[in-house]
């Protein structure tokens, strides 16, 4: 039962390539997913190692080569504009006026340290970034299934795509909570997965926005230089007249 776990776990984040490139070893594979997330790097599955697998996360993959890679962000794809739009197809959890503050604020993040501005659409054909919700087998924005089920509660939280896809799934099984530790905190797993959504991919540095693993509610947040730093390799510094 552990193997099939493991198997699809790692299969699943691409520390077991999904083509003959790259690595099929076991232990290889395990020793890159503890090196990725700070674990001691034994090459074993131990309590402390299945633990932090089974811990809520993103469901979006870990880019890691063949030697693991170094402590820093990575990117995958940019938009090739700096004003984007974006639409709300609402989850049940919170108040449709709450959503609307919450990924507004979660946007805002982002724009704020880079030369980004966002708005909302109530065109669903022609926002750049398609958020919705959905459990399982979901579908999404002007989609008919996603390809990507999400597992129920806890586990993999959400997902985005890179650029220009422009879609983000939230797991209609967590409950999306706002201001609280209860529950599973919005505003953090969309600042998180807004980040893919504009190039960015996970972080192995722990305390980054972009580190794969959810950290829980946490009041007053703020994206480290490891994330400011990935945004603005991708659209620049904050520059007067951007917004």
């Amino acid at each position: 039962m552990f193997l099939i776990f493991l198997q699809n776990f790692l299969n699943h984040y691409q520390y077991l390539s999904p083509t003959r490139a790259g690595n099929h070893d076991l232990v290889v594979a395990i020793k890159n997913f503890q090196e990725f997330t700070g674990l001691p790097v034994t090459g074993k599955l131990d309590e402390l190692t299945l633990a932090q697998m089974k811990a809520p996360r993103c469901g979006m993959p870990d880019p890691v080569g063949k030697q693991g890679r170094v402590k820093r962000y990575s990117t995958s794809g940019r938009w090739n504009k700096r004003h984007l739009t974006y639409f709300v197809e609402y989850g049940a959890d919170l108040s449709r006026s709450k959503q609307d503050d919450v990924f507004e604020k979660a946007l805002k993040f982002w724009s704020d340290v880079s030369g980004l501005s966002f708005s909302t659409t109530r065109s669903a054909s022609t926002a750049d970034l398609k958020i919705s919700f959905g459990s399982r087998a979901h579908g999404g924005v002007s989609e008919n299934q996603c390809g990507y089920p999400f597992d129920g509660a806890s586990g993999t939280l959400a997902h985005a795509f890179y650029p220009s896809d422009g879609r983000a799934h939230f797991d209609e099984d967590e409950t999306f909570t706002d201001g609280t530790s209860r529950g599973t905190n919005l505003l953090w797993v969309a600042v998180h997965e807004f980040g893919h959504a504009l190039g960015i991919q996970h972080s192995s540095v722990r305390d980054a926005v972009m580190y794969p693993y959810y950290t829980g509610y946490v009041p007053n947040m703020q994206l480290k230089q490891d994330d400011i730093a990935a945004i603005q390799s991708l659209y620049g510094k904050f520059y007067f007249g951007s917004k």
